[in-house]
């Protein structure tokens, strides 16, 4: 059975929801973050979250894991085909919800938690969270063709719904439009969503 090693609000919640939206069983595996487990390092080498063992599988990596679990477990509606005629904005946007979405929050982050109260503000977490906001134009002008990114919902909603997620939890949704805020509260609706963000 697939097993996913999971810390609440972590990235390992795009592995969780994508595997709820699909009807995949799976086994969580929760971690406490900071204190990695054994299996949790053998599966995943950086202790970054998340990581899987699907049989004699082991890797990491949300966005590669969303691509395998498609691709292994399908086939699903949830990713598009080379043919489909959004196929292209599928691919970009399932690893834009990452490369230029929550990969800007992580000195934002880092710096929130851990740094002393005086040096939290400062021009790397003011430069991150500009590139976050900046990169929001990009999903206005795909919600413009359609409700979600790729069309219909599919895996690239999730990996950029997280990161609207991310954003929110370092205090950045007061700069979602009303388009984009809109669209966060529809995935965030979804029973598969609610189901991931439970555990």
């Amino acid at each position: 059975m697939l097993e996913i090693f999971h810390s609440p609000r972590s990235r390992s919640m795009r592995v969780v929801w994508l595997a709820e939206e699909m009807g995949l069983p799976y086994e969580l595996r929760t971690e406490t973050f900071g204190q990695p487990s054994a299996d949790f390092l053998a599966a995943g080498r950086t202790g970054a979250f998340p990581a899987i063992r699907d049989g004699d599988i082991a890797m990491g990596e949300s966005v590669a894991i969303m691509h395998y679990l498609t691709e292994v477990h399908g086939p699903t509606p949830l990713a598009l085909k080379p043919g489909h005629r959004r196929y292209a904005e599928y691919v970009q946007f399932l690893v834009f919800g990452e490369a230029s979405m929550a990969a800007f929050l992580n000195p934002v982050l880092g710096t929130q938690f851990f740094a002393p109260e005086a040096e939290r503000q400062n021009v790397t977490v003011d430069i991150a969270k500009r590139s976050f906001t900046n990169r929001l134009k990009a999903v206005e002008a795909q919600l413009d063709k359609a409700d979600h990114v790729a069309g219909d919902f599919t895996a690239a909603d999730i990996s950029v719904g997280y990161a609207l997620g991310l954003g929110a939890m370092v205090g950045l949704s007061e700069s979602y439009s009303p388009k984009i805020g809109a669209y966060r509260e529809r995935l965030e609706s979804r029973p598969a969503y609610q189901a991931a963000a439970s555990k």
